[in-house]
């Protein structure tokens, strides 16, 4: 009887697990959100891990952890190469990017007029460049949130150096995670296995053949516009094709609209403006009407509403837990990079909680810190909703616009 009813239970528990994967497939098909947000949300708690060790071990601030925290967390989700050479690649403009940023924003903290100039810069690039697929926004969204970070800390020299320094273990670990442990499914292949030493190096050799080339292609270009002046012509008939292909409807509505924001923003608070810049930036990226704006506001709106409430309530309730803290903001995490690409409102609910749960176990007050975000991504939302009410096309005229063309 017992060996029957142990057999019943499993057959039932078997039943369920395939009922569930079933259902899990049908609203993720190959489970791609899953995978992307345990990758995110892996590799950033082990970054956390190994920064924030090295940080109490030199007694230094978990400050300098920040830069690589930050880059763990983001970068997986638009890291999405099968081929190990295309990858590495895209790791390293995502970097590079982060690093740049970082230092540039470091360099003109203490600057008014060059930092807003080049917070404005950030802003207009990468809402220019979204169309060039997910490195380009995912060097978007780690250029800007570096610059902030630059900003917020506006570290001295030789603390930039450290953060960097700290930094460089953040590419290895989101490559170890993203490569080996939760590995890019390849085109057409039926299972997923870790890659081998073998693979690493092959994809490792590709890697610099590829950037042999790229260095060979530049040498005959330069040589070419030095010898000819016809390909000059060529050069900048090149560049304005490509212009074309630029988002330039909301790349600047959105740069006014974080101008905009940046002012009302510091009369809010004069260390947390950049949220409402932010919302601004995230507000339009993706964008291309009116009323694609306004829903994405309506999105944004509603997610900080319920993760400024849930994120104080929680560190209110677990302030003295650090471990229950840190375990929120893993899940906060895994939420936020399963949620923010197929469901905003969702996503930015988690974020939210996340940030609040972090300003909360560094010992900032909760409830007037969660009013203050509150405040500033109203105050980005309206300006968004303003800005595009005023500069950007509705959506009926963007469908009647190609029936008209094909008219003509």
């Amino acid at each position: 009887m017992m060996i029957a009813a142990a057999c019943s239970i499993r057959a039932r528990s078997s039943r369920v697990f395939h009922v569930l994967h079933h259902r899990a497939l049908i609203a993720d098909p190959g489970l791609l959100r899953l995978r992307n947000a345990a990758r995110s949300a892996l590799a950033t708690l082990a970054t956390a891990v190994l920064a924030s060790g090295w940080a109490l071990r030199h007694h230094q601030s978990l400050t300098v952890a920040a830069l690589g925290v930050l880059f763990a967390m983001i970068a997986p989700l638009f890291l999405r190469d099968a081929r190990w050479s295309n990858w590495m690649v895209s790791l390293g403009w995502l970097y590079a990017s982060t690093c740049a940023c970082f230092v540039a924003s470091a360099a003109v903290a203490a600057q008014p007029a060059m930092r807003a100039a080049g917070l404005l810069f950030v802003v207009f690039a990468g809402m220019l460049y979204q169309r060039s697929g997910p490195r380009a926004i995912g060097c978007a969204m780690l250029a800007l949130v570096a610059f902030y970070l630059g900003l917020y800390l506006h570290p001295q020299p030789a603390a930039v150096v450290e953060m960097l320094a700290v930094s460089a273990c953040a590419p290895a670990v989101v490559t170890f995670v993203s490569r080996v442990l939760i590995p890019v499914k390849p085109r057409g292949a039926s299972s997923m296995w870790p890659l081998t030493t073998r693979a690493v190096a092959r994809g490792m050799l590709r890697t610099v053949a590829r950037f042999n080339r790229s260095v060979r292609r530049g040498r005959c270009v330069l040589r070419a516009l030095w010898r000819r002046e016809e390909a000059v012509l060529v050069a900048l008939i090149a560049l304005a094709h490509r212009g074309r292909a630029l988002a330039w409807l909301p790349a600047i509505p959105a740069t006014l609209a974080a101008a905009l924001a940046m002012l009302i923003g510091s009369g809010l608070s004069e260390e947390r403006w950049m949220w409402a810049v932010i919302s601004t930036f995230v507000v339009f990226l993706g964008t291309t009407s009116r009323e694609h704006t306004i829903s994405r506001v309506m999105q944004r709106l509603a997610g900080t509403l319920a993760g400024a409430l849930v994120s104080a309530l929680v560190v209110t309730a677990f302030r003295h837990a650090p471990g229950v803290l840190a375990a929120a903001m893993v899940l906060s995490v895994f939420g936020w990079a399963y949620y923010i690409f197929h469901a905003y409102a969702r996503g930015v609910f988690f974020i939210t909680v996340l940030v609040g749960l972090v300003y909360g176990s560094l010992g900032f007050e909760i409830v007037p810190l969660a009013r203050l975000r509150v405040e500033e991504v109203v105050a980005g939302c309206l300006i968004s909703v303003a800005v595009a009410v005023l500069m950007m096309p509705s959506a009926a005229a963007r469908r009647v616009q190609p029936g008209v063309a094909a008219g003509q």
